[in-house]
Parts: C-alpha cells; structure tokens; sequence
C-alpha cells in the first residue's frame, strides 16, 4: 500500500507542476497550425450504392486546389454501425474555418438524406511528421 501511494503521490506531484502554457506557447507546439476536421453522419432513406454514388459525385469538390488549405480528404465509414463521414486535413484553423462557413459544406449538411452530423476539430501536433501521420506545410 505505501508504493502505491508513493507513485500515486509522485504522478499527481509531477502531473500538476507544469505551469498552464499560454495561447501563444500553445501556437507554438504547432506552428504550421495544421487542423483536422473529423465529420460523421448517418443515411436517412438512402442506400448503401446511392451513397457511393453520392460520393462519387462529389469527390471532384475536394481535388486539390478546389477548397483552399485543404490539404487531402479521406472518406470514411462503417457500414455495420450506420456511420460515415470525413476526415480532411486543413493548413490552418482559419482556413478549417471557412470551410465550415462555405456553400459547399452548407449544401452537405442540407442534404436530406444525410443526417445527424457530428464534427470534432482537433489540432495536429507537430511529431506526426515523424509518424507520417500527416505531412507538415
């Protein structure tokens, strides 16, 4: 009992004495700010070849150059639980941003038979570059 009270008192000692970084030491981490958008939806009255179909109609939209600092999409999905979607890779917040602000995005979320969204944005830490988790800009 006293060990694993001395780890726990250990982690918790060593857990809380970082000092909070700042937003501008946050910016730091990742200077380049690469941004991950990751989008999930359901289908509503739409079946599984009319989705693909959909997609295959709209991938063009995301052809580099088509949607400024995006850097790639990759469509996902899982047919078992009902849930596709995206992930795109953005070179800034900003310009993560001005995609959820644009008409595209506004017509795929309009879309009557895809419902339910779900997005979650994240910041991509600078190390993934060495994991070829995403490529630096």
């Amino acid at each position: 009992m006293k060990n694993i009270t001395f780890v726990f008192s250990i982690l918790i000692l060593f857990g809380c004495s970082e000092p909070a970084k700042k937003a501008s030491e946050k910016s730091q981490e990742n200077p380049k700010g690469t941004s991950m958008l990751v989008v999930n939806y359901e289908l509503n009255e739409m079946t599984l070849e009319d989705h693909a179909k959909l997609g295959s109609d709209v991938v063009g939209n995301f052809a580099p150059g088509k949607i400024d600092g995006l850097i790639g999409k990759t469509f996902i999905g899982n047919v078992d639980k009902g849930v596709f979607g995206g992930v795109y890779y953005f070179t800034s917040p900003s310009s993560l941003d001005a995609y959820l602000d644009s008409e595209l995005w506004k017509g795929i979320v309009a879309h009557p038979n895809l419902v339910n969204f779900k997005t979650d944005s994240y910041g991509i830490a600078p190390i993934s570059v060495i994991s070829n988790g995403v490529p630096m800009l």
